[in-house]
């Protein structure tokens, strides 16, 4: 069976309720499907291929370590419903979304694969450098060898000759880096969610925004304007974003939200999905609103400048 670009991902929450059948699995939490996510998808595509099997990707939810060291959880780069649509995009065939508890971490290595080949015959294992499995890591591609295994273990991918992982991403995410976070991702980062009632002020300032509900956990870029896009109902748009706590105002609550440029309309419930493309300033407190009024058509102006 050879996957690719068009195949329907299914999803299993939890084991499948009954067997899928043969497949090349990889394992990993994949917070972000940045361009190293990628390289280990097409190399899992490609084994499944080879060895006349589904491609198979198991993930966890939560993050593992907002398990084992909750002081350290990290926010998501994508939700779940984000990482799943780009699985999808990328020709993964079965996503086994496990939930990560305690008994989970728990598992020894042989549990663990055990638990798996009750529900799949895994013709070949896909893994990185640095993966381990089973209580205290004890699992990793030695281990799957000396069991009778097949094993590609994948270099670590560099770019630009650095070696990428996801806590680059969140920590670029984090200062309002999105240009280079885009760069590494591969694609625009992204947040989503149903507009929400707001209190009118961009409207009575000649700038209507629409403010998204944000999902919990989801990774919010750092206070500030940027030139982005706003997509709703199949049809995009070129947005100024923000996110912010309106300091003008003396507002406490933080928001993300959106003037669409060349747009009349009311998105209310509607589901937008925002895109960064590049910070323009901090959130700033200005002495009055006439003040804000001209910086915002700074930004609607540098925003037309660089989204093209």
């Amino acid at each position: 069976m050879r996957a690719g670009k068009g195949v329907v991902l299914k999803t299993h929450l939890g084991l499948p309720v009954s067997q899928i059948g043969a497949v090349a699995i990889t394992v990993g939490s994949f917070d972000g499907v940045h361009l190293g996510h990628a390289d280990v998808i097409r190399r899992t595509i490609a084994a499944a291929s080879q060895s006349g099997a589904a491609p198979a990707l198991i993930t966890f939810e939560p993050h593992p370590r907002c398990v084992l060291d909750p002081a350290n959880c990290p926010q998501s780069i994508t939700t779940l419903q984000e990482k799943l649509a780009l699985l999808e995009a990328a020709g993964v065939e079965h996503a086994i979304v496990l939930r990560f508890d305690r008994a989970l971490a728990s598992l020894g290595p042989q549990e663990f694969v055990e638990m798996l080949g009750s529900r799949m015959d895994i013709r070949h294992w896909v893994i990185g450098f640095d993966f381990a499995f089973g209580n205290q890591r004890r699992g990793n591609a030695a281990w799957l060898r000396e069991h009778g295994h097949e094993v590609d273990v994948v270099p670590p991918f560099t770019f630009e000759g650095n070696a990428l992982h996801s806590s680059d991403i969140r920590r670029l995410i984090n200062i309002g880096d999105v240009h280079e976070a885009n760069r590494l991702v591969g694609r625009e980062y992204a947040m989503a969610g149903p507009v929400e009632a707001g209190d009118q002020v961009g409207r009575r300032l000649g700038f209507p925004t629409a403010n998204i509900a944000v999902e919990p956990n989801k990774l919010i870029p750092a206070l500030g304007a940027y030139a982005g896009r706003a997509i709703s109902d199949g049809k995009e748009f070129v947005a100024a974003l923000s996110v912010g706590y309106r300091p003008t105002f003396g507002g406490t609550q933080l928001r993300v939200e959106a003037f669409l440029l060349d747009f009349e309309g009311d998105l209310y419930q509607h589901r937008l999905e925002l895109r960064f493309i590049r910070y323009l300033h901090p959130d700033i407190r200005f002495d009055s609103p006439a003040e804000l009024v001209v910086q915002l058509k700074h930004d609607v102006a540098d925003t037309r400048r660089i989204v093209k």
